[in-house]
């Protein structure tokens, strides 16, 4: 369902994650994130599933930084980093924003329950 905004949100997500990569582990967590993201889009009838994919989303892009360290402390990448590397970062932003526009559809169809 084009029309929702988290569809927006996870597409763009998406869009974001497969730009930017350093290294392959990075690459693996990158692309691992953005299936994550696609895939979610698809649940739009399983909303309770929908809002646990979009956290863990946000949690492997969050983790990308974390490797991101530990490859810079190893010294296999630069200390210097392109402007590129803060996309992971809007990629978990927009996974997390994802994630609230669910829950808030989740809420509405159960307020409409009570109504029935």
């Amino acid at each position: 369902m084009i029309q929702r905004k988290q569809t927006l949100f996870l597409l763009a997500a998406v869009i974001v994650g497969m730009v930017h990569f350093l290294a392959w582990p990075l690459f693996f967590i990158q692309m691992f994130a953005s299936a994550i993201c696609l895939y979610t889009i698809f649940l739009y009838k399983h909303r309770k599933r929908q809002a646990s994919l979009c956290l863990v989303g946000v949690l492997a892009n969050l983790a990308w930084y974390v490797v991101l360290a530990v490859l810079i402390h190893q010294g296999k990448l630069p200390e210097a980093l392109p402007l590129t590397a803060c996309l992971p970062l809007i990629a978990a932003i927009l996974c997390f924003l994802a994630r609230r526009g669910v829950i808030a559809d989740e809420k509405l169809v159960r307020a409409a329950d009570r109504i029935r």
